[in-house]
């Protein structure tokens, strides 16, 4: 049985590499559904052996996917983070929020999955706006933090957030309402 009432609004992973780190928000996404919790957000679809440009944002509800990075062509130094690709994103994501709560979905018997809280979310770009959508929703949210933005994720969640190692075994006691086994 899920007691919500316990349970960090956000819970967010971290101390993994990037793709164990998405496949982690993946299964999460799968065993959630199979709970029947309504889970929606995006994800990285990283295929194996797929070249880092090619990273895409998988819609966990749609399954539209849109482009994570951008190629700025040889020697390029800059951030090849493809802003109208988040932005697109987002944007899914954010309207699956209204269409749940316009349904009557209420509560924390859904979840948000969040890819990350990065460099862009915590600059007030990315998939920021999806955040503070889901809060203000009142949706249960999983996402994972850079390290890098560790402080500015504490500014931006406060106590509203949990830490914890990227295990699944974490994940679900966040989702069942138990205390977390190895808070970071």
């Amino acid at each position: 049985m899920v007691d919500a009432s316990n349970r960090p609004m956000i819970l967010a992973v971290q101390g993994a590499d990037r793709e164990v780190i998405q496949s982690l928000l993946v299964e999460a996404a799968r065993r959630l559904k199979a709970e029947g919790a309504h889970v929606l957000g995006v994800v990285e679809d990283m295929v194996p052996g797929v070249a880092h440009q090619d990273v895409m944002l998988l819609d966990l509800v749609t399954g539209v996917t849109n482009r994570l990075h951008q190629d700025l062509g040889p020697g390029s130094a800059g951030c090849s983070l493809d802003p109208e690709g988040l932005a697109a994103a987002c944007a899914g994501v954010e309207n699956a929020i209204t269409e749940r709560l316009a349904g009557g979905g209420a509560g924390r018997d859904t979840v948000v999955i969040l890819s990350k809280f990065g460099r862009q979310e915590a600059e007030g770009r990315g998939l920021t706006s999806a955040f503070y959508a889901a809060v203000a929703a009142e949706f249960s949210i999983l996402t994972s933090v850079s390290p890098s933005v560790a402080a500015d994720w504490t500014h931006f969640a406060g106590d509203m957030a949990q830490v914890v190692p990227a295990e699944m075994a974490e994940v679900e006691a966040w989702w069942h309402g138990a205390p977390a086994l190895a808070p970071l």
